[in-house]
């Protein structure tokens, strides 16, 4: 029965999106599920298992050719364990798409996502076998998930047209979004290098390589006699001499103020006439050097006064 689908529906569009469901009477918009397998016609369920409870568990895989990212085509597809790291640039399926469950048992489908003007190949089809672990003709085959074995169809033509013989750009963008036109290349009378055509009567081509500045003027090379004419042409402009910065002069963010400023430093009056009549000042009594201990002995206060108070 799904043989005579299959061949009745011929599709060669490239699959966009991939997904699994737990309830196959709740069809997602833009899906068609894989219910039957291909060789038996028999239930197709990925997962084969109930409940503690004896309830029924079941997984549906579901096929798109319209849902998903845009420009997108599914590439290929593997088959890994549950717990295994998909290849590098294959995504996963986690979760149910009706139920948000999770989505298999011991080993999952993973699938690779390209741009479709990228894409090398794309997977058409996937169909599920019950009790072949052959795939069928111009299908290959993924492997096997809980003994239902999984094949899938790819095609190499993606259908662009058989006007564009050159591959797909790899940067998947034109380097030249504005169509600004380019210059014809034809063959030289000579056959070494190849002569460009005159510009187009737009100029648009022109005006692209033309530069938006003039070009500096060079230098004037100086002799002997003319030293001073070169120097005074091509000096530099002179540079005003920096402010002077006094010694003292802070550079810290906040301005720091120290108690000082403003204030003279002048001797006081009785020393200044002592010192304009010559006379001694008189010995300069000596500081006596005081330890840690001694300091607090002396200054030692314990602010029992302020705890009392608190």
């Amino acid at each position: 029965m799904m043989q005579q689908i299959i061949k009745t529906f011929p599709d060669d569009k490239p699959l966009t999106s991939i997904s699994v469901i737990e309830d196959i009477s709740k069809r997602p918009q833009g899906f068609i599920i894989v219910s039957k397998t291909f060789d038996q016609d028999s239930d197709a369920d990925l997962w084969k298992g109930s409940t503690f409870f004896g309830g029924r568990v079941s997984r549906y895989l579901c096929l798109s050719k319209t849902e998903g990212i845009d420009n997108y085509i599914v590439e290929d597809i593997a088959i890994i364990g549950e717990k295994d790291m998909p290849p590098d640039g294959y995504g996963l399926i986690p979760k149910t798409m009706d139920t948000d469950a999770k989505a298999w048992k011991k080993r999952q489908i993973c699938y690779k996502l390209t741009r479709r003007n990228l894409a090398l190949s794309a997977v058409t089809d996937i169909i599920l076998l019950s009790k072949s672990k052959k795939a069928p003709e111009g299908f290959s085959l993924a492997g096997d998930i809980n003994g239902v074995v999984v094949c899938f169809k790819t095609i190499h033509d993606l259908g662009l047209g058989p006007h564009n013989n050159n591959p797909p750009p790899v940067l998947g963008y034109s380097l030249n979004p504005k169509g600004i036109p380019q210059p014809t290349i034809s063959p030289s009378p000579n056959g070494l290098y190849p002569a460009v055509a005159s510009p187009t009567s737009s100029g648009d081509y022109v005006n692209l390589l033309r530069p938006k500045r003039p070009a500096p003027t060079p230098p004037i090379q100086s002799s002997p006699g003319l030293l001073s004419t070169s120097l005074v042409v091509n000096s530099p402009p002179e540079i005003p001499p920096k402010p002077q910065v006094p010694s003292s002069a802070s550079y810290a963010t906040l301005k720091v103020h120290e108690g000082l400023e403003g204030i003279p430093f002048v001797l006081h009056p009785t020393l200044e006439l002592i010192a304009s009549k010559g006379a001694s000042i008189g010995p300069i009594p000596v500081i006596k050097r005081k330890t840690m201990e001694d300091l607090d002995r002396e200054y030692a206060y314990d602010f029992r006064l302020e705890r009392q108070s608190t």
